[in-house]
């Protein structure tokens, strides 16, 4: 590959980047959700470890928030957990859930950890850490590793660098090999991307059923016992087979975790080229499982490219994560642009905002129900909105703002770039001197952005770089002029002087474009736009906490577009009519959008549900002769939507 300038940017400290407007009244709702997870029984039972992934991950959500927020009873929580966490180590470094084989379990234990030194600097933590490691590496050869903790083990790259940093210890690095090369080789799976299709082209549900039965009787499932040992010869008999390899490369978690392992990986052995290999895997991604969302198909498994294929919310929180590590490494804008079409469409449209979490959702949606569909088996609760439940969504949710509130601002010698916008306070030493910045704006639902200088020490020359959203144009205006104009980036060389401000004035237009499976979306930047639906809300007769929701009226049109596109996007035939709402406390509320679009449409006549009980586009499409002006909203702001579109053209 050939040689290309570094990119890498640093990324400011958590707590350094602090919500405010419709940004922190939607932490605040997230936060609203992690006080009722904290009530639910199941992570622990009479003071131990039970509850496998989810009582780290809980915990790494809380010292999330609390690094963002600030509030000192978040951080108390977890750390009342943490000490249950450090108190059932086993006196050589091992730790984990009582009584249960969960190496994943660990893996998300020790992020956690990892988490809360970065935050406190805490020596016990760094304690426990390494200790951990010295144990898994003198235990290694005798320690079986299988199923999803084994494509997993890259994960503690991080966690073993940052041990590594404090202590100079060259067996760290030892450690490292053995986890990769016991690993998936994801990175080769980045360069020679084999899953083309969707997963159950290559492993039948019944063969999934059979391994999963199989790894059960290691690990324990349902809160039962083991019923076999696992030995090390046992775990690599099982690891070679092609259909545990298979289910493992296919599973949404795992490869939007992988996202990130060129990256970390290749900034752990201080090889600069193996980032692109990110880039790679995000592009085949895209190319093969994406959809107008910016998140790869994944109900549990790789699900290609069709948007009435599910996407899981655990998977979109840690591609959220790789995505960030891999903007700090590249400084690819086109990374930015999917960060913030997962953190401004998906992460919303999965939360109600009164603690209901829908794990499944999909593109083109028109029910959520308990009702199981064939491509959902393996979800508890089919693709309801579930309230009270320790989901693995639920869950990865209260991290999933911390992870896209570090993409917004970087720091690279002494410069600062800004990569993704929400409002917010921003504070940052560059050059040696401190700065205050606070960022006032609407953005994705308004198009200005207002930057406040509220400190800066010294009054530093710094150069500034500002990304400009795919889709749109940018103007920096500085003391009424516009100082700058431009439709990729804007670079410039300022002193900074406390008071002073300027304003990023965008141009948004409303765009068609065309997705893989030629239906097409309309976005405004990166706010996807979707039909509002008249929609029923009924709790599940079947299960108590689920809540089922079904549109009411027509959900069969489609926008009227042009037919000719330029650059591979047309625009609306007639243009829209916008009806600007105030943002209440909820800025992704279903009752009061920010925005809507009144915009010309067609009935699309032979639209209905197909085989699988999913609304499939048609593939002969047959419209009305008349056409009426439809409302769409945001994405985010949808239980029930479609997003994806038949073609219709006026003719």
């Amino acid at each position: 590959m050939a040689k290309k300038e570094n990119p890498t940017m640093t990324k400011l400290p958590v707590g350094a980047i602090r919500p405010d407007g419709w940004l922190l009244k939607e932490v605040l709702l997230i936060n609203g959700l992690q006080k009722r997870l904290g009530t639910v029984p199941g992570m622990l039972e009479n003071g131990a470890w039970t509850g496998a992934k989810a009582l780290p991950k809980y915990v790494r959500g809380l010292i999330l928030l609390y690094g963002i927020l600030g509030d000192r009873t978040i951080l108390e929580k977890a750390e009342s957990f943490l000490s249950t966490m450090f108190a059932g180590a086993q006196e050589g470094g091992d730790f984990g859930p009582k009584n249960r084989v969960f190496t994943s379990a660990k893996i998300e234990g020790l992020k956690a950890v990892l988490s809360y030194y970065e935050l406190t600097e805490n020596e016990e933590a760094l304690a426990f850490l390494r200790k951990y490691f010295k144990n898994q590496f003198n235990t290694f050869s005798v320690t079986p590793y299988f199923y999803n903790a084994r494509a997993r083990l890259l994960e503690e790259i991080p966690a073993i660098d940052a041990v590594f940093k404090e202590t100079d210890a060259e067996w760290l690095h030892d450690l490292g090999e053995k986890l990769r090369e016991t690993s998936n080789d994801w990175i080769k799976m980045a360069v020679n991307f084999k899953y083309k299709k969707p997963s159950n082209r290559y492993v039948s549900p019944v063969a999934v059923k059979k391994l999963k039965k199989t790894i059960a009787s290691y690990t324990g499932a349902g809160g039962t016992a083991p019923t076999r040992v696992l030995t090390v010869d046992k775990a690599n008999a099982e690891w070679k087979k092609s259909v545990h390899q298979k289910v493992v490369e296919t599973n949404g978690v795992n490869v939007a975790k992988a996202v990130k392992y060129p990256c970390t990986w290749g900034k752990f052995l201080g090889d600069d080229e193996l980032k692109y290999h990110s880039l790679k895997m995000i592009s085949v991604l895209e190319k093969y499982h994406g959809n107008a969302t910016g998140m790869f198909g994944s109900d549990f498994r790789l699900a290609g490219n069709s948007p009435v294929r599910g996407i899981n919310v655990e998977s979109a929180v840690e591609m959220l994560e790789s995505l960030v590590t891999v903007l700090a490494e590249t400084g690819d804008n086109h990374v930015a642009d999917l960060i913030e079409r997962i953190a401004f469409n998906i992460i919303p449209a999965s939360f109600d905002g009164v603690g209901a979490v829908q794990d499944i959702i999909m593109p083109n949606q028109v029910e959520a129900s308990y009702d199981t569909r064939n491509y959902f088996k393996e979800s508890v609760y089919g693709n309801a909105y579930v309230t009270g439940r320790l989901s693995h969504g639920a869950v990865n949710l209260l991290s999933a703002y911390p992870h896209f509130m570090r993409s917004i601002c970087f720091q690279r010698d002494n410069e600062l770039a800004f990569k993704c916008y929400a409002p917010c306070t921003i504070d940052a030493v560059v050059d040696g001197h401190k700065i205050r910045i606070k960022e006032e704006t609407g953005y994705p639902f308004r198009n200005t952005i207002i930057f406040k200088v509220e400190s800066a020490e010294g009054d530093p020359e710094i150069k500034i770089n500002f990304r400009v959203p795919a889709g749109t144009s940018m103007q920096l205006v500085s003391g009424g002029q516009v100082v700058a104009s431009s439709s990729t980036d804007i670079s410039v060389k300022c002193i900074l002087k406390t008071g002073s401000t300027f304003m990023l004035k965008l141009d948004i237009p409303l765009l068609v474009r065309q997705n893989s499976d030629k239906s097409l979306t309309m976005m405004k930047g990166n706010v996807i736009m979707a039909s509002k639906l008249a929609e029923d809300v009924k709790e599940s007769r079947e299960c108590g906490g689920a809540f089922n929701v079904r549109f009411l009226k027509k959900w069969t049109f489609a926008p009227v577009v042009n037919k000719r596109a330029t650059a591979g996007v047309r625009r609306l035939f007639d243009a829209e009519e916008t009806i600007v709402n105030n943002m209440g406390d909820n800025p992704f509320s279903r009752y009061n959008p920010p925005f809507e679009l009144r915009i010309r449409s067609k009935n699309v006549t032979n639209w209905g549900y197909d085989v699988n009980g999913v609304a499939s586009i048609p593939k002969k499409l047959e419209f009305s002769e008349e056409s009426m002006a439809r409302v769409y909203v945001p994405f985010g702001c949808t239980s029930i939507r479609i997003c994806q579109f038949p073609p219709c053209y006026k003719n």
